[in-house]
């Protein structure tokens, strides 16, 4: 899963739910309306013997991230008083999802009567639906509701997506380090010593978006940890083309999401990232005219997803949604001494995602 590129062809297996954009994923609806279409179908899921089982090896919920794959944040989730279940979080979407083998499994009716919206990266469709009678994530429960149904190759191996419906109330906690992920109510308390803080404004039902800069140009950023790669929009793609000789010697791309549209794209390591008081260097992004930005309304202004090909190398990363904030700590060896930002330098540096 995640975005590959290799001989120009860019591969976003992934979905992502609502909003999201798992640098391979599609996002699923904000307010879907009844389509017209006929919904998808999922492939016939296969019963397992064990609904939590699973075939990973390693980390089983916080994975972090190396030179050959994108890391990936899983969080424990019991659906009707079952479980757990291993669900990706995923902070780009703004709706749960769950995989159709799991929707089996449960004993749960999925309706085609009740089609739900997805958008993709590249494009949209439709999809079935389940009610769940309770859906819990650590201490905190989320009562029943509805939320589609993605075939079962979406998930890589994991039973669903956490997306940020479930999350406005809580404080998520990531350590790499010791393959731990906690979910817990909102104490309101501020970061750790040794944390780099990262404030951001509320969008969309909940998404937490950052204010920062790409060499000189401003943009919105979603850190995303249900995205495996980060993407630029084409806005953000055209004011680099303006300064930047690697926009203009860029790597055409081609972007494959989960639907069956394909979109077209430009691959190259952006000028220093700016995002409060981090710096971040060597970031390669995918840039294009893809649907998800449009998704967010923010297709005319320079926007960029971060994914998990850099958050992944963190050490602890805390997401407090009452908070509006990003606490971010990385690994032994590369945390500075933390000051604040003066006029003309900043100390704080977060570690390069080819490191």
């Amino acid at each position: 899963m995640g975005l590959r590129v290799l001989q120009g062809r860019s591969e976003l297996p992934r979905l992502t739910v609502l909003v999201a954009v798992l640098v391979c994923a599609p996002a699923l609806a904000r307010d879907p309306a009844p389509p017209a279409t006929q919904p998808s179908v999922p492939p016939a899921a296969t019963p397992t013997d064990a609904v939590a089982s699973t075939d990973e090896t390693g980390p089983l919920y916080a994975t972090p991230s190396r030179r050959d794959r994108a890391g990936r944040i899983v969080a424990p989730v019991q659906i009707n008083g079952r479980g757990p279940f291993r669900f990706i979080l995923d902070t780009g979407a703004n709706r749960s999802a769950i995989s159709a083998e799991t929707a089996e499994q449960l004993g749960l009716e999925v309706e085609f009567d009740a089609p739900m919206g997805v958008h993709g990266v590249t494009g949209s469709s439709v999809l079935p639906s389940v009610m769940v009678a309770s859906l819990r994530a650590g201490d905190i429960d989320f009562g029943g509701r509805r939320i589609p149904v993605l075939p079962p190759a979406v998930f890589g191996g994991t039973h669903g997506i956490l997306g940020i419906d479930a999350l406005q109330d809580a404080r998520v906690e990531v350590d790499f380090a010791r393959d731990r992920v906690t979910i817990r109510h909102s104490s309101g308390r501020r970061a750790p010593y040794g944390y780099l803080v990262l404030r951001a404004e509320r969008r969309h039902g909940g998404l937490l978006m950052v204010d920062g800069k790409v060499g000189r140009v401003p943009i919105k950023a979603i850190l995303d940890t249900g995205a495996e790669r980060s993407l630029g929009n084409e806005a953000l793609f055209e004011a680099l083309s303006l300064t930047s000789r690697r926009a203009r010697e860029g790597v055409a791309t081609t972007v494959i999401g989960a639907t069956s549209h394909v979109a077209k794209g430009t691959t190259f390591t952006t000028p220093t990232i700016a995002l409060g008081p981090a710096r971040l260097h060597n970031l390669t992004v995918t840039f294009g005219d893809l649907h998800v930005f449009d998704v967010w309304s923010l297709d005319d202004e320079p926007a960029l997803l971060i994914g998990m090909d850099l958050l992944g190398r963190l050490q602890h990363i805390v997401i407090d949604y009452p908070r509006g904030e990003f606490q971010l700590r990385a690994p032994p060896g590369t945390q500075p001494t933390m000051r604040s930002c003066g006029s003309n330098e900043c100390a704080t540096r977060l570690p390069r995602p080819g490191a």
